[in-house]
């Protein structure tokens, strides 16, 4: 591939100066093509944002000798009748589970799985009722070995905060258990967000085409150019036309269209049908009457300036006619889709053949894959593991069981088949006759990651073997790899860390390919703390922290902080005595003004509690760039709810919430007294309603959106709460909506949290008693939900001997039990005080790979409002990056969803009048 390099850079250029010269002229001109407002779903929306805290990893019941004899083995921990499958610390969330067996050994009675989320139990019970959809769970993120094709497969999302488990009793034959961990793993979609996504018809949504177009050799057809993001394409073509159809994406190499659109069909004389499916981004249609085929897709494509979107017709091929159409949503600058195509057959040795390659920070989205010609009535290639290396290193963060079981399904598959993020949607059968002696197979095969990206910061190779060992032949494979890159995240620069002193020395080959040779391997055990002055330069924003270790002990635990705080934890779980060279990484942001001037960060890796002796063969940091800090500015203030005039007035409304209700109306309640502050007497929230659609109206209105409700009231204290504050509403499991509030008590160390519950957004109900109790006259809550867990928010010091104002965190799995709190932000000393005065109403949201924290800060000022920033929605660095001018701000977003769309916030408070609105403009 490298000796034709030089070949497609000059037809990528050729190609932008022919779109630079006819853009103008052809682009559109007889192509349906929507206007640049089109949606992207959010969870298609967060993959266009880089998430470099992600270490992407698995746990699987692959060979620790690099052979092929897989199973499960005690490489964890037992705990009384129950394997520990899986065991995780700091921060992460869970994207799969992926199990399968012998048919005997899945139905054996008295089998368990047991999942436990920050010491929570998120499911006890049967592995059938789990993935055969009798859980809380039900298809498509859950499936049996019918509906998975011989596996059971799993993508509910299990984010934790501290801690998570995954046990088993019985003999879990094989199985896999793909996570992220690090500052950020845990965000993400719920469980009812992610089966919409996986469920929905997004094809009925498509632009109609635009009328036929025949395509020439040598002049492509102009789908779309930059600045703009390609949201969906649909294109109709001649059935037989499609084995000569390319998709070109700037200046990159062309790519067969029949697997940039999931391979329904592989558009070759041998076994060029079409299949009928639809996926999660890909969907077909096979030809109608008219002997045209229909191809879409959904994958965002974002275009730069000066690129185009275009269809290119084979050499020496014209193709009669194409009907196309374009669905435009806004440009995505600082990200680019990367297809990698590749034809190769296998090397006949024992390593791996490279699927996707790269040097860029990227997130690997989806691997198409077509594997044929191998031996007669053969098809033991599909033994081959994937092993996927990132960021330079030679072990492989994730390494599998099987081709099959990669792409979700066991024993070869039980056939054809098709899924939301995966499936096997043609396996065909050369020479069937004489008992299948003679028989060749073809597979066409996808995997989605797109609930469980795969995310490199300095590089990526997937590579997978051919057959038990990698050394099967013949084979050819034809793939597409498509990732998201991110340009402006590079490499500044690196400062390793060698061992010193007396060490263990050991000749260990890397967990991966059968022939990767032994290595001398020096490597320090304790359980002490290291430190390190880090030597970075002063535009770094970033820090990958790449450890090698030996792995023939686990579990191995140590924290990490830099200058003194908390920045991730790094977990081993898994021993290989066999082959104990092994790698990890954690990846640090610095905050700007951390490093240069001469000043030199210290890390510590603090191992002192680690059950098993921490290994250190030596350690690497990589410093990188990104892009800059965001510059905040607030848009004018529009009055969306006036208190000031409603009878028996004037009133004021503080902390307060607001939410779109099912029929449409938007609701608002929060604090409501009269004139003047008095907050010890606040003991209604009022109830306010406004017709949609919603803040992008608002701030054009020339009168107030809101008016009270004819309940006037959601809420009225009761006879033992001195007061009632901020109530927070958010969107249950169910669609009901649930209030959380605090309840003010004589002892201001004992302040109370309590819910109340509604289906309507009128009739509220009280729902059980107290929470929980803190200290420090803890208030202000505020919930989300990462996955399926619940964490709030609230306003509290530091503890009881450090009254610093922060903001605490607890976090439950059902709304009613909740972990013991831990602090997300604390500030600083000249921030001391009985209440927490400087953290009043926290706010977070997440948007473009960040988490944000909003608090207010009365001794300040009234409307001082601060703006903190971080990858992680545990752990805030005490630095803000903005001061807005708000009281008590709460964050919307157009759409709904904080992952793209304008964003705005509320504010209020005594004396002002009213509830106000403004935009925010910057992130």
């Amino acid at each position: 591939m490298h000796a034709g390099s030089h070949n497609v850079r000059a037809a990528g250029a050729r190609l932008d100066l022919f779109v630079s010269r006819a853009i103008r002229h052809l682009l559109g001109a007889s192509l349906a093509i929507a206007p640049g407002a089109a949606s992207i779903a959010p969870v298609l929306e967060d993959l266009l944002s880089f998430h470099p805290g992600w270490i992407t990893r698995s746990v699987t019941t692959h060979d620790p000798a690099g052979g092929n004899d897989d199973g499960y083995r005690p490489g964890i921990a037992r705990e009384g009748d129950h394997q520990v499958l899986f065991h995780a610390r700091g921060e992460g969330r869970i994207t799969r589970i992926w199990m399968t067996a012998p048919r005997a050994e899945l139905d054996k009675p008295d089998q368990e799985l047991w999942i436990e989320i920050d010491g929570r139990t998120a499911f006890r019970g049967s592995p059938h009722d789990f993935f055969e959809g009798r859980g809380p769970w039900r298809s498509p993120l859950a499936l049996g070995v019918e509906a998975s094709s011989g596996a059971f497969t799993s993508y509910v999302p299990f984010a934790w905060s501290s801690e998570a488990k995954v046990r088993f009793r019985g003999v879990p034959v094989y199985y896999q258990i793909t996570h992220r961990e690090g500052p950020g793993a845990a965000s993400g979609p719920t469980p009812e967000q992610l089966e919409r996504f996986m469920a929905e018809d997004w094809t009925a949504t498509l632009p109609a085409p635009s009328p036929r177009e025949a395509l020439r050799p040598g002049a492509p057809l102009l789908l779309a150019a930059g600045p703009a993001t390609v949201a969906g394409l649909d294109i109709r073509i001649p059935a037989g036309s499609l084995r000569d159809l390319a998709v070109r994406i700037g200046g990159q190499p062309p790519v067969p269209a029949s697997f940039f659109f999931g391979l329904a069909s592989t558009g070759t004389e041998v076994d060029g049908g079409w299949t009928t499916f639809r996926s999660a981004l890909h969907a077909a249609w096979a030809p109608d009457g008219a002997g045209a085929g229909r191809l879409a897709t959904r994958l965002p494509i974002p275009l730069a300036e000066g690129e185009a979107l275009a269809l290119e017709a084979a050499p020496g091929a014209a193709i009669a006619g194409i009907e196309a159409a374009v669905d435009l949503a806004p440009a995505r600058p600082g990200v680019r889709l990367l297809a990698q195509y590749r034809d190769q057959t296998a090397p006949g040795r024992e390593t791996t053949m490279p699927l996707v390659e790269s040097d860029e920070p990227l997130q690997l989205v989806a691997l198409i894959e077509q594997i044929r010609g191998g031996r007669p009535d053969d098809r033991t290639y599909l033994e081959g593991d994937e092993m996927i290396r990132t960021d330079g290193m030679s072990y492989p963060l994730q390494i599998g069981t099987g081709t099959e079981d990669y792409f979700n399904g066991g024993f070869y598959f039980l056939g054809p088949h098709s899924n939301a993020f995966s499936g096997q949607l043609r396996f065909l059968v050369d020479n069937p006759e004489d008992g299948g002696r003679g028989a060749r197979f073809s597979h066409s095969l996808y995997r989605l990651h797109v609930a469980d990206p795969i995310v490199s910061r300095s590089g990526l190779r997937f590579g997978m073997e051919a057959g038990p060992t990698g050394a099967y032949t013949p084979l050819r494979v034809r793939s597409l790899g498509l990732s998201y890159a991110f340009p402006e995240y590079r490499v500044l620069g690196e400062q390793p860390i060698p061992v010193r002193g007396e060490g263990r020395r050991a000749h260990s080959a890397v967990d991966a390919e059968r022939s990767s040779p032994r290595r001398l391997m020096l490597s320090r055990e304790g359980r002490g703390i290291t430190r390190i002055e880090v030597e970075c330069p002063p535009e770094a924003r970033g820090l990958l922290l790449l450890r090698a270790y030996s792995a023939a002990k686990a579990p191995q635990t140590a924290r990490v902080r830099l200058d003194g705080r908390d920045v991730g934890t790094i977990h081993e779980m898994q021993a290989n005595p066999v082959r104990s060279f092994a790698e990890d990484a954690l990846w640090i942001d610095l905050p700007p003004g951390q490093c240069g001037a001469g000043r030199r960060p210290a890390l510590e890796i603090d191992a002192t509690s680690s059950p098993a002796p921490w290994s250190e063969g030596g350690y690497t940091l990589r410093f990188f760039s990104g892009p800059p800090a965001p510059q905040l500015r607030q848009g004018p203030a529009v009055e969306i709810f006036d208190t000031e005039g409603l009878p028996g007035g004037p009133f004021y409304v503080n902390d307060h919430s607001m939410i779109q209700l099912p029929d449409g109306r938007w609701m608002l309640t929060g604090i409501f007294n009269p004139e003047p502050y008095r907050p010890d007497t606040e003991r209604a929230f009022v109830l306010a309603t406004a017709p949609g659609p919603g803040p992008a109206r608002w701030v054009d209105a020339t009168s107030p959106s809101f008016a009270l409700a004819p309940e006037r009231f959601s809420t009225h204290a009761l006879a033992d709460e001195r007061w009632i504050w901020a109530p927070h509403v958010v969107r249950d499991r169910d669609g009901s909506l649930v209030m959380i509030f605090h309840v003010g008590t004589p002892d201001p160390d004992r302040s109370g949290f309590r819910i109340a519950r509604s289906r309507d957004g009128r009739v509220w109900a009280r729902h059980g008693k107290t929470l929980f109790e803190d200290i420090c006259v803890a208030r202000d809550p505020m919930l989300v939900r990462l996955g399926d867990l619940w964490v709030v928010y609230y306003t509290r010091c530091a503890s009881r001997e450090l009254r610093l104002s922060g903001v605490a965190y607890r976090t439950s799995l059902d709304l009613a039990h909740w972990s013991p709190p831990a602090m997300a932000l604390t500030l600083g000393p000249e921030t001391a005080m009985h209440n927490s005065g400087h953290t009043e109403s926290p706010f977070v949201f997440a948007r473009g790979g960040w988490f944000y924290l909003t608090v207010t800060s009365y001794p300040v000022h009234e409307d001082a409002t601060f703006v903190y920033r971080s990858r992680s929605p545990f752990a805030f660095p005490p630095r803000p990056i903005a001061r807005l001018r708000a009281h008590a701000a709460e964050w919307v977003a157009e759409g709904g969803g904080f992952g793209a769309g304008r964003l705005f916030f509320t504010h209020a408070g005594a004396g002002k009048g009213g509830v106000f609105l403004q935009e925010l403009f910057g992130l």
